[in-house]
């Protein structure tokens, strides 16, 4: 178990800077050996797709919102009014079980006690029900409910040892601009919940709920530290290269 943690407390970036950097922390993981927490948003609606994806299956030929892919594998996700974060660590650094679905349980057991801060009372789903290409029509197991409606989701990619988790709290949605650009979704009203349905709170104010939330329920110390020069330069060399392509983004 690492103790020792980085926290990046960033603000809200369009999607291919955020997939640029989130990766870029990844790849140099092992020169830091450090644990990152990195809690972010989005500065406009992006659309990301999981790495797997077939854009033609996912997105609408009139689309009009920007689109991203990514490094984790699930769903394609609507970001816009969101808090966002990503995790880099190895196995050691939470005492993680092998088993992906264990890891993945405790990776997420932060987000219960960041409920709880706000007064919610959070359920998980009873079945897995995988119903479309939209992660929010979708329900896996670790996903988290309120009044029995999704409010977020995961995605997990493994390097060896390293874990990197990315995942989503909903503070508002745009349903409307959700079936203007996703194939094949339908009745979202009544499968997703958001905070601004239950609290004013502010993204920044959210910002540092999650980041004690993190911190209480692993019982590690944050170290607040900027970005590397190393991975300054990798995240822009994959901005560069990889997140602003269509030949990444579109790639299937």
């Amino acid at each position: 178990m690492n103790n020792s943690w980085r926290i990046i407390l960033d603000k809200k970036h369009n999607g291919y800077y955020n997939m640029a950097l989130d990766e870029a922390i990844l790849n140099n993981y092992d020169n830091l050996k450090m644990p990152t927490l990195r809690i972010y948003g989005f500065d406009r609606p992006f659309i990301s797709l999981g790495y797997a994806q077939k854009t033609k299956e996912v997105l609408k030929e009139d689309n009009k919102i920007p689109v991203v892919r990514r490094i984790t594998g699930g769903e394609a996700v609507f970001h816009d009014e969101e808090l966002t974060y990503s995790i880099v660590c190895s196995v050691k650094d939470l005492d993680l079980p092998k088993s992906i679905k264990e890891s993945y349980k405790k990776i997420c057991s932060f987000l219960i006690n960041f409920y709880k801060k706000l007064n919610l009372d959070i359920e998980f789903p009873k079945e897995k029900k995988i119903n479309s290409n939209f992660c929010l029509s979708n329900f896996m197991q670790f996903d988290i409910l309120i009044d029995s409606k999704k409010i977020g989701g995961n995605a997990q990619r493994r390097k060896k040892d390293i874990i990197f988790h990315q995942g989503y709290i909903l503070q508002k949605i745009d349903f409307e601009k959700i079936y203007e650009s996703i194939k094949g979704i339908k009745d979202l009203e009544y499968k997703v919940n958001y905070l601004y349905n239950f609290t004013n709170y502010d993204f920044y104010s959210l910002e540092i709920l999650l980041k004690e939330s993190f911190k209480e329920t692993f019982s590690i110390n944050f170290v607040y530290d900027k970005l590397t020069d190393q991975e300054i330069n990798t995240s822009q060399i994959l901005l560069k290269e990889k997140y602003t392509q269509h030949n990444w983004n579109y790639r299937i």
